[in-house]
C-alpha cells in the first residue's frame, strides 16, 4: 500500500492519495475535503471536525482550536502566548509543559497540545482508511517552513501516536511543487517557482529553484494577518453594517439591543425564544431561522431537533414601527 499525505494546517486539516499522476484529496464522511482542525470535549467524549466547530460557541471553554500555534512550543514562547490570549479555552502552565485546562462537569483534566493533535490525526487516518477500504500506515506529513526542530518533533510523535509510521516530514511549499508535479518531469534545467499558500490563518509567498527534479527555497515570507479567517470577518462586518441601515435597534419586551454583532442578535433571539426549552445544555441541537417579513418585522422560529417542539415570536423593529 503507497503511502498517504497529510497537511495538519492551523484551522483544517486535509489528507491526500497519489494517483493518476497527481495528488487526490479524499473527502470525509461529511463529503468535505477539508476538516475543521477542532476537537471538542463533552464529558467523556471527544468530537473531532465540522460538529466540535459548529458547537464551539456554546462549548468554547472545551474547544480546542488553531492547537499547531502551539505544538513543540514553551509556555513563555510569544506564539504560545498569543495562542493563550485569543484562545477561549484556558491554556495552563504545567510543570513549564503548556496544557488546555477542561471541565468535564464532574472534575478537570489537562490535555496536552500533542494529545489534541494526535486525536485530529486519528480522524485524518479514518477518513482515510473510509476512502480506500484498507488499512493505512504510512504517511508523508507537510510542515511550514519556518517550523523548528521541536514543532517537527511534536507534529511527527502526534501523527505516530495516533497510528501512523511516517516517512517524511516535508515543507508545504515543496509538497505544493511535489502534488501538481512541478519539476518533475523535466529533469534538465533550472527555473524558478513562486508558490502562494492562502490559510485560514495566514498567506505564505515562497519562491523555489527547481533544478535536475531537486527543490531549494531561495526566500519566504508569512503574512498572519491575512488568511480565510480575516475574510470572514471583513464580510461578517460589512454584513452587520447593511444589516444596521435596516434595522437599527431591536425592540423587545422593553429591552434595546444595537445590531452591531450578528452572532450576538443570534444569541439573543435564543435567549428570550429558548428561556423555558429544558435542558438548556441541549442548546446545540436548536435550529433557529430568522425571516424578515414586508412589514419590517423580523420572525424568528426555533426548532428543537430531537423532539421537533418549535416555537415562533415576531419582533417589532424600528423599520415596522415607522
Amino acid at each position: 500500500m503507497a503511502a498517504i499525505g497529510v497537511h495538519f494546517g492551523y484551522t483544517c486539516a486535509c489528507v491526500a492519495v497519489f494517483k493518476d499522476g497527481r495528488a487526490d484529496v479524499v473527502a470525509n464522511d461529511a463529503g468535505d475535503r477539508v476538516t475543521p482542525a477542532v476537537v471538542a470535549y463533552r464529558d467523556t467524549e471527544q468530537i473531532v471536525g465540522i460538529a466540535a466547530k459548529q458547537g464551539r460557541i456554546r462549548n468554547a471553554t472545551n474547544t480546542v482550536v488553531k492547537v499547531k500555534q502551539i505544538l513543540g512550543r514553551c509556555y513563555d514562547d510569544p506564539d504560545a502566548q498569543t495562542h493563550r490570549e485569543e484562545s477561549k479555552c484556558i491554556v495552563v502552565n504545567k510543570s513549564d509543559l503548556l496544557r488546555y485546562e477542561i471541565d468535564t462537569g464532574e472534575t478537570t483534566k489537562y490535555v496536552s497540545p500533542e494529545d489534541v493533535a494526535k486525536l485530529i490525526f486519528h480522524k485524518m487516518k479514518e477518513t482515510a482508511q473510509s476512502a480506500l477500504g484498507s488499512d493505512v500506515k504510512d504517511a508523508v506529513i507537510t510542515v511550514p517552513f519556518e517550523f523548528g526542530e521541536m514543532q517537527k518533533n511534536a507534529l511527527r510523535q502526534a501523527a505516530e501516536s495516533a497510528g501512523f509510521n511516517v516517512l517524511r516530514l516535508i515543507h508545504e511549499p515543496t509538497a505544493a511543487l511535489l502534488a501538481y508535479g512541478i519539476g518533475q518531469d523535466s529533469l534538465l534545467g533550472k527555473s524558478h517557482v513562486l508558490v502562494y499558500k492562502l490559510g485560514g490563518t495566514s498567506l505564505s509567498v515562497t519562491i523555489l529553484e527547481v533544478n535536475s527534479g531537486m527543490y531549494r527555497v531561495l526566500a519566504t515570507q508569512t503574512d498572519h494577518r491575512t488568511g480565510g479567517e480575516s475574510f470572514t470577518h471583513e464580510l461578517s462586518q460589512h454584513l452587520a453594517a447593511e444589516f444596521k441601515k435596516s434595522v437599527d435597534v431591536l425592540n423587545h419586551s422593553n429591552m434595546l439591543i444595537c445590531c452591531s454583532n450578528i452572532s450576538y442578535c443570534y444569541q439573543f433571539f435564543e435567549t428570550i425564544v429558548l428561556r423555558d426549552l429544558e435542558p438548556k445544555e441541549e442548546l446545540h441541537d436548536i435550529v433557529t431561522v430568522l425571516t424578515m417579513k414586508r412589514d419590517g418585522s423580523l420572525h424568528v422560529t426555533c426548532t428543537e431537533q430531537s423532539s421537533g417542539r418549535s416555537e415562533a415570536i415576531t419582533i417589532e423593529t424600528a423599520a415596522a414601527a415607522s
